[in-house]
């Protein structure tokens, strides 16, 4: 029996992948426009948050972070630092590099304090089409399911080793 995701016809914002990128982006958002809840989806084939970034992190065994405990998804700079209060010895120095697992488990935190797990759509987009509507620009998603999304602004956070720019993008014209 196939699980069917049943998605609406519009929404406001498009996010398209579910890494680090994506949840820095949405709690970023939320913070500054707590109405936009509700408003947005993501759409990743994991349907969960972090799912290719914590297989690839595990895969290659990376054992801590390149960047220090202020880079992260969340937009209190020191949100790390706190998070990993009781477990300091997962903080690397020179830089408070924070390890995989407490990078792994603050996120987690994250989307969970913020409720942001409901957010995810596990559907790949296939196609994005720009549509003109009365001198508006919306985007129709094409899902791997078949199903349509029209949507007002499109957010590309999926990682590629190419880059993947549609044709029409050439075509839109800036004020």
């Amino acid at each position: 029996m196939e699980f069917t995701t049943t998605v609406p016809a519009t929404i406001d914002l498009a996010i398209i992948g579910a890494g680090p990128h994506a949840l820095t982006l949405t709690t970023h958002l939320l913070q500054k426009r707590q109405r936009i809840r509700g408003k947005f989806l993501v759409f990743d084939p994991s349907g969960r948050w972090m799912s290719q970034w914590e297989h690839q992190f595990r895969a290659l065994e990376i054992p801590n972070l390149r960047s220090p405990a202020v880079h992260h998804p969340d937009p209190n700079p020191f949100a790390l630092r706190k998070f990993a209060q009781s477990r300091p010895n997962e903080l690397f120095p020179p830089y408070d590099l924070p390890g995989t697992q407490l990078f792994e488990d603050f996120c987690q935190d994250v989307i969970r304090v913020r409720q942001l797990q409901e957010q995810v759509i596990p559907l790949a987009v296939k196609s994005i089409e720009p549509l003109r509507d009365h001198l508006r620009f919306r985007f129709c998603l094409c899902l791997q399911d078949g199903q349509e999304v029209i949507a007002r602004r499109v957010v590309l956070t999926m990682s590629s080793a190419q880059i993947q720019i549609p044709d029409w993008v050439n075509q839109i014209q800036t004020a």
